[in-house]
């Protein structure tokens, strides 16, 4: 790869022409903030895969649409008449796209933000951590004020509303208005202190829904994590593999399938514990047939609203959740009264184009940034300088990922790094499988804002295209590498 000198600096061009990125295709663009003066370029109308750089996008949009200050609000209605605490008749949960459902919800009212999320346990097992709070808070809380209003007993069924828009898959994860613990169950497997030790399993939420059965065994110290989930269909799920012994508690999650008969097992078992009996069988399909056509008119026995908006912002980009981000084209859509996918992402688009980016310069598909997300470095520079003139920008800046300190860039620099502290930036990252074994790394980028060490403060954007790789391990050097060019940005600015 041959790269000008003077575009990009000799230390940033020697990070660029490490063996690990043999092969690759770089672009970058630094602008100052102030004024717009490029300060390095690099192939910067060239359009690359966005990774998750592609929630920028998606998660200021969706401020600007939804407000930073807007809660969700997720209601319990009941259907029927009450007599001696008995309804006659079925309690319907009204999914309106909170993504957590109380669940992560800390005791200040902020949400908890991990630095790797449970959401990406199964891509590099031994990473994730989960956070101590209950994930079944909102259904427990929903469930103590439906006995608060005095219904001790369902003679119906519960039925879970989930026709708040069309519902699609984006990579096998179903996008519903219903969440609840991002609709997975997590599987924590612990091997004992030596090889043939015993290994215990624990998963959360506890749920009739599924059985979990572990075969799991501890290997030597020195070996590495082979874990494999399947389940067959009716609820039976099984782990095996080998985890290092002594290691840490490995975490990995099963996808439910249905994310609406899920939150209905789960109300069930959460109405249970506040002491309203339902005479429905807790495990089945969701029988939406039962639903009427809206719920207008219909009592309200129940409600829980989530954080602002602000703090869901701020779990998305910090962790770089996949499928809040895969919401919010949704959410978007609904608040200007569609139902379908593309007409959130239109939304989206147009507003990244009224932000300065050039139409030829952008391909938006969903929220996350999956394979065919397409930006070019100056079309990111160029939004990224938009969204710092907005009166909404503190929302969208506090919720970037800060460079050595949390979220996916918490290792990405070694530890007293001079850069610390002063990059808040989005990570983004595509691995796909090559054809000749091993795995091409679609894309590695990084995008957000510098505070230079001089004191400017810089708009910049990173893409590495298309490096072939042994391991997926190696994406976590390439984020070090992509940190260090940053790092060099604010070293030398």
């Amino acid at each position: 790869m041959s790269l000008k000198q003077s575009s990009v600096g000799p230390e940033i061009k020697a990070v660029m022409d490490r063996p690990l990125f043999k092969g690759g295709r770089w672009g970058l663009h630094v602008v100052d903030l102030a004024n717009g003066t490029v300060i390095y370029d690099l192939n910067p109308r060239q359009t690359f895969h966005t990774g998750s750089t592609a929630k920028i996008f998606s998660v200021t949009a969706a401020t600007a649409l939804l407000g930073a200050d807007s809660r969700f609000q997720t209601p319990v209605f009941q259907r029927g008449t009450v007599s001696n605490g008995t309804l006659t008749g079925d309690l319907i949960l009204h999914g309106r796209g909170d993504l957590t459902l109380g669940g992560r919800t800390m005791p200040d009212g902020t949400i908890d933000v991990p630095i790797f999320d449970h959401f990406d346990a199964n891509v590099l097992p031994g990473m994730a951590t989960l956070t101590p709070e209950d994930p079944l808070a909102g259904l427990d809380e929903l469930a103590r004020q439906v006995r608060a209003a005095g219904i001790t007993s369902v003679a119906g069924d519960v039925v879970v509303d989930d026709r708040l828009w069309d519902q699609i898959a984006i990579g096998r994860v179903p996008i519903s208005p219903i969440v609840v613990n991002d609709n997975v169950i997590d599987l924590v497997v612990t091997p004992g202190a030596g090889a043939g030790d015993r290994v215990t399993l624990d998963w959360r939420p506890r749920t009739a829904q599924v059985t979990v059965t572990s075969t799991v065994t501890a290997g030597p110290s020195i070996s590495n994590i082979h874990l494999k989930i399947s389940d067959d269909g009716n609820g039976n799920v099984t782990i095996k593999g080998d985890v290092p012994a002594g290691h840490k508690p490995v975490v990995q999650t099963w996808q439910a399938p249905e994310p609406g008969a899920f939150a209905r097992t789960l109300f069930i078992e959460a109405l249970a514990r506040a002491g309203v009996t339902v005479s429905a069988a807790a495990v089945g399909a969701n029988p939406k047939a039962r639903l009427p056509a809206d719920l207008s008119g219909l009592t309200r026995v129940a409600l829980f609203t989530s954080p602002p908006f602000s703090e869901t912002a701020r779990l998305i980009n910090k962790v770089s959740h996949n499928l809040g981000a895969n919401m919010l084209p949704f959410l978007m859509g609904v608040a200007r009264g569609h139902r379908d996918h593309d007409s959130g992402l239109a939304i989206e688009l147009d507003f990244a184009i009224r932000g300065g980016v050039d139409e030829r310069e952008i391909v938006l598909t969903d929220g996350q940034g999956r394979s065919d997300c397409k930006v070019s470095p100056r079309g990111m520079t160029t939004y990224l300088r938009y969204l710092s003139e907005r009166t909404d920008f503190p929302t969208f800046f506090d919720s970037m990922p800060l460079l050595g300190v949390d979220g996916s860039l918490a290792s990405a620099v070694p530890a007293g790094d001079p850069a610390t502290g002063h990059v808040h930036a989005k990570t983004g990252t595509l691995v796909a499988e090559g054809p000749n074994g091993g795995y091409i790394l679609r894309t590695k980028a990084l995008a957000g804002y510098i505070d230079a060490k001089s004191g400017r403060h810089l708009a910049f954007a990173i893409f590495v295209n298309d490096v072939p790789i042994p391991k997926v391990p190696d994406v976590l050097d390439a984020n070090r590498a992509i940190g260090h060019i940053a790092s060099l940005i604010y070293q030398s600015n």
